[in-house]
């Protein structure tokens, strides 16, 4: 019985993920207002029309911090844009043309932390 629970802990510290905190490649803690390129992304979407949610997320993809902007939350034909620490694009999905330039975004991403929503 001894050996048995000796086992299953031992069983359970190999079955743990890597549980390394996550750290903002863009050394920002607070990246809307720390980074003014999302600071200026952050003013269109406040100043836009456009009905439905907005949001900026956070995310840590492919080892870099990224920042997914979603104009227009569950619109039609609309496209969200996926930015690394200094503003270039890293991605793109959605739109009328059906784009999809990070097939592997969605399953590889981690760590969302909501920014902001409108």
């Amino acid at each position: 019985m001894k050996k048995l629970i000796v086992f299953l802990i031992a069983l359970s510290f190999l079955s743990c993920e890597d549980s390394k905190p996550f750290t903002n490649t863009c050394n920002a803690s607070d990246p809307i207002t720390q980074l003014p390129w999302l600071q200026s992304i952050k003013t269109s979407l406040e100043q836009s029309t456009t009905a439905g949610q907005k949001e900026i997320i956070q995310y840590f993809y492919k080892n870099q911090t990224v920042y997914l902007v979603n104009p227009c939350k569950g619109c039609a034909d609309n496209l969200i844009t996926v930015y690394n620490c200094t503003g270039e694009k890293v991605c793109e999905f959605g739109g009328v043309a059906g784009l999809n330039t990070c097939p592997d975004f969605e399953t590889t991403k981690t760590n969302e932390i909501i920014l902001w929503t409108k």
